[in-house]
Order: C-alpha cells, then structure tokens, then sequence
C-alpha cells in the first residue's frame, strides 16, 4: 500500500485550525505522516499543531517555514514529505471522512499519478452554500492535454505521487494568470503539469467543504447572473488574448524545462499561444469589416473548436458575432 503524507501550510489559522486537523484525524484511511509548516503565525496556531501531534494517530512533523509566502511554504513542505504520495491541505477547510480513501482507491485503480475531486462551498461557519467548487459534473479520466488548459485543480482537493512533484521545475515555474512578474503557485504549478504529462482523475463526490470566510488567500469565485456575465464580456480589455498568448508561451516554455521529450504538449501549447494571438487580432480590430476578416481566419483555424480541446468554445463565437454586429470590435470576450 503506498503512503500517504497530508502537507498543510499555517499562518494565523488558530480560528479554524482544530476543526481541520480533527478532520484529518477521522479519516477512514489515516494518513501515514501530517507535515505542518508555519510562516510566521502570531497567534495560537503553532501551539494548536504541538498539542495536536501530542496526541495524533500519525506521525506529525512540524517545521518553520521559509517565510516566503504561501506558495514557497507548501513547496517547502512538500520536500519534507517523504511519501508516495502528498495531499496537500488548507488549515481553513474541513476533510470529510472518506477523502483520502476515496481519492487513493482512484489513482490506484486508474494508476494514475494526479486526483482531484469536487468540494462544497461552506460559510465560515461550515454550513453549505449550495454551491460545488470545483464541481465535477461525473468522475472521469482526463488523458494528457485534454481539458481547459486555464483551469488549475485546487490544491486542497488533490492527491498528488511524488513522481510527478519530482519532475516540478520550482525555478522555472511559469509566470501566474493575474500578474506576468509573479509565479503560478504550488496547486497551479503541479496542476499544470499533470495536464500537459500524464492522465488524470477528476472525483464528482464533494469531499470536503471549502470554507470562505474573507481571508481566503484565493476563495470561490462570484457567481454571476446573466447581465453581469454580458456586461463583462463586452468589457474584455482589447489586450485580454495577447496576455493569454504570453502566458501560453511561458507555460509551454515550463513544460519543455520539466519534460523536454513531451513534444506533444510542448506543440499544444505553441499552438495554443498562436491561437491567443489570432483571437486578439480581433479584439483589437480597428474597425468591424477588418474584426470579421480576422474572425473569419480564427474560424478557418478551428479557434472556436471545443474548450476541452484548448479551443474557446460556441459561446466564445457567438459573443464575438454579437460584439461585432453591434459594432463593439475593441470589447469582445
């Protein structure tokens, strides 16, 4: 039976620290180490983690971060491991009893190295939102590249081998959605090279609650009603695709340092950049005859082919026809 390691990052959790830790606890399939690592707490959470391994059903290893943020803290973690396998987990969610079990029974039945599964969105005071995030519709195996490749797995909801953390190239990691200077985080990092370098298992069962309580260092996204959604679509700065194509580059640029003879994601990724920038030439039409010219060249190019194939979709098409009927060639989706 492989082994397991639960590695949890800590700073200033003291409110919500017990209830996961007791979660961790209760596990039909205990874990075989916990390993916590706190970046500068000045509350009471590192006491709550000593008292915790006093008493732990497991072997519970405490560590001083880096002090270099999240990101860098669970990678730190990570290192210490020492198992065939990492569950990454927040100090602020709470595990249901069966997600190590669950999760562990689908990598080894598939043989896969990566698992994610769906979660429920809590307040924070646990109770259900009605929401699932990330909600997977049905339990299924992903092959390489297929998927949205601009959907990162959270790193709460995963089971990760330590062959595939092995391959990870921290330095090299590419640069993060929102900032092009900043780094994707560890969930994001590792996420990625799942999708580009081995088949994977995404679990429809919601096993644990994601709570949001305004200090998540990245919580739930907003659901928006159909207004909102429009409004926001016509409102797509003109620069929107040729930021997605610098990322597409940056990304394929990391998986050729990690995995240099996977030149099938290395070609979906450059393939993916120049389809960035084809869709950004019509966002950044001048005016609508030359917006329809260059719609029609994405069309030829099979741009608007499915998501779940890297292409932006149907709905991406019909935004962009309405957005130039309308005349609104420099706010397309």
């Amino acid at each position: 039976m492989p082994t397991i390691a639960v590695v949890m990052a800590t700073l200033n959790g003291e409110e919500w620290l017990d209830a996961q830790l007791e979660s961790i606890a209760s596990q039909t399939r205990l874990p075989e180490r916990l390993v916590i690592s706190d970046d500068g707490s000045t509350d009471g959470t590192v006491e709550i983690a000593q008292t915790f391994a006093r008493h732990a059903p497991f072997d519970v290893v405490l560590l001083e971060g880096p002090h270099t943020g999240c990101a860098e803290n669970f990678w730190f973690a990570t290192n210490h491991a020492q198992t065939d396998i990492v569950a990454w987990c927040d100090q602020d969610d709470v595990w249901y009893p069966h997600k190590l079990r669950a999760c562990e029974e689908q990598m080894e039945a598939h043989r896969v190295p990566f698992v994610s599964h769906s979660a429920e969105v809590t307040d924070t005071a646990l109770v259900p939102t009605g929401r699932l995030y990330p909600n997977y519709t049905r339990t299924r195996v992903l092959a390489p590249l297929v998927g949205d490749p601009w959907s990162f797995a959270l790193g709460f909801t995963t089971l990760v081998r330590t062959e595939l953390l092995q391959l990870v190239r921290w330095e090299d990691r590419p640069s993060d959605r929102l900032l092009l200077d900043g780094h994707l985080a560890h969930d994001e990092t590792v996420s990625l090279l799942a999708f580009a370098t081995c088949q994977r298992v995404q679990i429809s069962d919601a096993l644990a609650s994601y709570r949001q309580h305004g200090r998540n260092v990245e919580g739930a996204p907003k659901i928006h009603g159909p207004r909102e959604r429009i409004r926001s679509a016509l409102s797509l700065p003109p620069t929107a695709y040729s930021y997605k194509a610098a990322l597409a580059e940056r990304y394929g640029r990391f998986i050729a340092a990690c995995d240099p003879h996977n030149t099938s994601a290395i070609d979906y990724f450059a393939a993916l950049e120049a389809r960035c920038l084809r869709r950004s030439t019509i966002l950044q039409s001048q005016n609508r005859s030359q917006g329809v010219r260059n719609l029609l060249v994405a069309l030829g190019r099979g741009d608007f082919g499915r998501r779940s194939r890297g292409g932006f979709g149907g709905v991406a098409l019909a935004r962009d026809i309405a957005a130039l009927s309308l005349g609104a060639s420099r706010q397309l989706v």
